[in-house]
C-alpha cells in the first residue's frame, strides 16, 4: 500500500512539473511578447498602435486549432509539440540578442501554450480528479513565475545578459522535458476528453483571470509603487500570498465538497475589492492578498468544475471556449493600455472589476450542481509548495542594499545634474535593457537625475520596476512622481539627501496619459537645491496643451531661487511653450553656454532639442554635455550647476 501511494504521489509530481514549467515558460513569453509588440513594432519600427491589435489576436487565434491538432497528432504528441515547444521556443529566445527574432520565438512560444491549455484539460479529463490537479500545476507555475520575478529584482530573465541566466533556463527546460517523458507514457489516448458545451463556455473566464494575474495579482512593482515598499518585502507578500490562496483554494474545492455558493461570494468580494482601482499603503497590500485568494481559488472551482460532465471524445467545445477566453484577454489588455492614448470612453482600471466579474461567472458555471466525489480531506501539499517559493524573496532580502544618500560637502556648491527620458528602458532597436541605462547614467557623473518614461510594472514594458531596479544598481536613493497612474511618471534619483518632495498633476484633468511635476528639495551641502522634473504632452496637436503646462510650471516655480527645471517638454526652443518659460525668468542652460544647435530626439539621429535643463537667474552652469548614446530614444542632456 505505502509503494502504491509513493508511486501515485510520483506520479501527481511529474504531471505538476510538466504543467508548472509550461506554464512558467508561457507567462515568461507572453511578457516579451507583449513588450516586443509595443516596443520592437511600434516604437522601434514606427507601425500604428491600432496595427498591433490584429498581429496579437492573431497569434492568440491559434489557440483555435488545439483540437485540430490533437486529432491529427494524437492525445500524447499534441502535449509533446505544445509543452515542449514552449520549452524550446524560450530556451531559444534567451539566447537570442534580435528585438526581431525575440518576437518571432515570443510569439510562436505563446502560440504553443495556448494550444497547450486545452489539450492538458483534455489529458487530464481522462484521470481521476486529473483537471483539479491541473488546476493545482496551473496555479504552482504562475506562483514559480512570480518568485523568479522576485530574484531577478523584477527584471525577467529574458533581459537579463550573460551565461547564468541562459543556464537557468536551460536546467528549467531540461526539467520540462524529463517531466514530459515521464508523464507522457500516462496519457489515454482515446478516452473521452471533453465536456458539455454548458460547462465548457466557462472557460472563457481563464483569459480575464490570466489578465488579472498579470495586471495586478503577480504584479511585484505595481505593489511596490502603491505601498513604497521595497522589492523583497513586496515580492515577501505577493508570494506568500499565493501560497495562502492555494491553502484556501485546497480547502474550498477538496473532493466532495459544494462550491457554487462560495463561488457567487468570491467572485462579488473579488469585483468589490477592484472597485478601489488604485489603493496605497496598507490597504493596497491587504486588498492585493485578499483578491489572491480569492483569485486563486475560483481558478481552481474553474479548472475542478471543468472536470465534471465529461461525457464527449474529441476537444471541439474545449477548444472554441478556451479560444475565446484568450482572445478576451488580448481584447481586454489592448483596451486597457489603448485607454491611455484613446478616448475609450472609460479609464483603464475600469476593466479590472469588469475581468473579475467574467472570472466569477466562470467559477458559478463549473460549481453548478452537487458533486458525485465522496468527500475526502483537503490536499495542502501545493500550498506547502507555494511557501516553499519564499526562499526567493529572503534570498533576494539577504543581498538587498537599500542606497543611502552621501552626505554633502558644505564647500561644495557644483552639482552634477542630468535630465533623461529613459523610454520606458528601451533602446532604439526596441529591446529592453537597463543595464545601458545604468552605464549612461552612470558614466555621466550625475548627482542628481530627473527621469521621464518610468514604468513600474506595466505589461507592455516587460513588467519590470525600473526605479527600484536604477536605483539598487547606481546606489542612489529616489523619489517617485506618478502622473497617470501609480506605475508611470516622472521620477528623481540623487545622491544627497532628498529633504522633501511632491507630486502634482499637469493640466489638462482630461489628458488620458497624464503628465505631472515632482518638485524636490535636495541638500546639496551649500545649501538647498529645488529640483523640479517634468514632462510634458506629447508632440503633433498639443501645442496648446503644452504652452498651458508651461505657464501652469512657471507658477510652480514661482521666482524661487535655486532652482533647476529638467523635463521632457516635446516643445523645440523656439515654440511658444519654450518662450514662456524664458519669459518667466528661467534660463535655457544649453543656450545660455552657446549651445542653441543641442538637439536630443531622435537618439539615432537627432535633429530638435525637445530635452531641457533650465535654471532660475541666480545660478551659475558649466560643462554641458549630450551623451551619444542609443540606450533611450532620447539623448539626455548633463550641466553642472554652481550655487551661489
Amino acid at each position: 500500500m505505502k509503494s502504491n501511494a509513493s508511486d501515485g504521489f510520483r506520479q501527481q509530481v511529474r504531471g505538476w512539473a510538466a504543467t508548472s514549467l509550461t506554464v512558467l515558460f508561457g507567462l515568461q513569453l507572453l511578457r516579451m511578447l507583449f513588450s516586443g509588440l509595443v516596443g520592437y513594432l511600434r516604437d522601434a519600427q514606427g507601425l500604428e498602435a491600432l496595427s498591433l491589435a490584429p498581429i496579437a489576436l492573431g497569434v492568440f487565434a491559434t489557440s483555435f486549432l488545439a483540437g485540430l491538432l490533437r486529432r491529427t497528432a494524437g492525445a500524447r504528441r499534441a502535449i509533446w509539440i505544445t509543452a515542449g515547444g514552449v520549452g524550446l521556443a524560450r530556451l531559444a529566445e534567451q539566447i537570442s540578442s534580435s528585438p526581431a527574432l525575440d518576437l518571432v520565438l515570443s510569439a510562436t512560444g505563446v502560440a504553443l501554450f495556448l494550444l497547450f491549455i486545452p489539450n492538458a484539460l483534455g489529458v487530464a479529463r481522462t484521470k481521476s480528479a486529473g483537471t483539479r490537479r491541473l488546476g493545482f500545476a496551473f496555479l504552482l507555475g504562475v506562483a514559480t513565475d512570480t518568485a523568479i520575478q522576485v530574484m531577478g529584482r523584477t527584471l525577467d530573465l529574458s533581459w537579463q545578459p550573460g551565461i547564468i541566466p541562459v543556464a537557468i533556463v536551460a536546467l528549467l527546460a531540461i526539467g520540462l522535458f524529463v517531466a514530459l517523458r515521464a508523464s507522457g507514457a500516462e496519457i489515454v489516448p482515446q478516452a473521452v476528453s471533453d465536456a458539455t458545451w454548458g460547462r465548457s463556455v466557462a472557460l472563457l473566464a481563464l483569459g480575464p483571470w490570466l489578465f488579472l494575474q498579470l495586471l495586478v495579482y503577480q504584479n511585484i512593482a505595481r505593489l511596490s509603487a502603491l505601498t513604497g515598499w521595497e522589492t523583497p518585502a513586496a515580492g515577501a507578500l505577493v508570494v506568500l500570498g499565493n501560497a495562502l490562496g492555494l491553502a484556501v483554494a485546497a480547502w474550498a474545492t477538496r473532493p466532495g465538497q459544494r462550491t457554487d455558493g462560495l463561488a457567487v461570494v468570491s467572485g462579488l468580494l473579488l469585483m468589490g475589492s477592484l472597485l478601489f482601482p488604485e489603493p496605497h499603503g496598507v490597504l493596497a497590500a491587504l486588498l492585493l492578498v485578499a483578491g489572491q485568494v480569492l483569485s486563486l481559488t475560483l481558478a481552481m472551482m474553474l479548472f475542478a468544475g471543468l472536470g465534471r460532465n465529461v461525457t464527449q471524445g474529441g476537444l471541439l467545445r474545449t477548444t472554441v471556449t478556451n479560444g475565446g477566453g484568450q482572445m478576451l484577454f488580448v481584447l481586454i489588455t489592448f483596451l486597457y493600455y489603448m485607454a491611455y492614448d484613446i478616448a475609450l470612453g472609460f479609464r483603464a482600471q475600469a476593466l479590472l472589476p469588469v475581468s473579475a466579474l467574467l472570472v466569477g461567472i466562470g467559477a458559478v458555471i463549473t460549481s453548478r450542481g452537487p458533486s458525485s466525489q465522496e468527500r475526502e480531506p483537503a490536499d495542502y501539499r501545493p500550498a506547502v509548495a507555494g511557501l516553499l517559493l519564499l526562499a526567493a524573496p529572503l534570498a533576494l532580502a539577504l543581498t538587498w542594499h537599500t542606497p543611502q544618500a552621501v552626505e554633502p560637502d558644505p564647500a561644495n556648491g557644483a552639482i552634477r545634474v542630468m535630465d533623461y527620458n529613459v523610454h520606458n528602458g528601451f533602446n532604439t532597436t526596441g529591446r529592453l535593457d537597463m543595464e545601458a541605462v545604468a552605464e549612461v547614467i552612470e558614466a555621466s557623473g550625475a548627482d542628481v537625475v530627473g527621469l521621464q518614461e518610468i514604468s513600474r510594472g506595466w505589461l507592455i514594458w516587460g513588467g519590470v520596476d525600473m526605479l527600484a531596479w536604477l536605483s539598487q544598481r547606481l546606489d542612489m536613493p529616489y523619489v517617485s512622481g506618478p502622473t497617470s497612474d501609480a506605475q508611470w511618471g516622472n521620477a528623481i534619483l540623487s545622491r544627497y539627501p532628498i529633504l522633501s518632495a511632491e507630486t502634482f498633476p499637469l493640466p489638462p484633468d482630461s489628458l488620458l496619459l497624464r503628465r505631472g511635476v515632482i518638485v524636490a528639495q535636495i541638500d546639496v551641502g551649500r545649501g538647498n537645491l529645488t529640483l523640479i522634473d517634468t514632462h510634458f504632452a506629447h508632440r503633433g496637436k498639443n501645442r496648446e496643451i503644452r504652452e498651458l503646462q508651461a505657464a501652469e510650471l512657471t507658477r510652480a516655480w514661482g521666482g524661487t531661487a535655486a532652482t533647476v527645471i529638467v523635463g521632457d517638454m516635446n516643445a523645440t526652443p523656439d515654440s511658444n511653450a519654450m518662450q514662456i518659460l524664458s519669459g518667466s525668468g528661467l534660463v535655457n542652460v544649453a543656450a545660455e553656454m552657446g549651445r542653441p544647435q543641442v538637439h536630443t530626439s531622435p537618439a539615432e539621429n537627432p535633429r530638435r532639442q525637445i530635452d531641457y535643463i533650465w535654471a532660475s537667474p541666480d545660478l551659475q552652469f558649466s560643462d554641458l554635455e549630450i551623451p551619444q548614446t542609443t540606450a533611450s530614444d532620447h539623448l539626455p542632456v548633463v550641466a553642472t550647476i554652481i550655487l551661489p
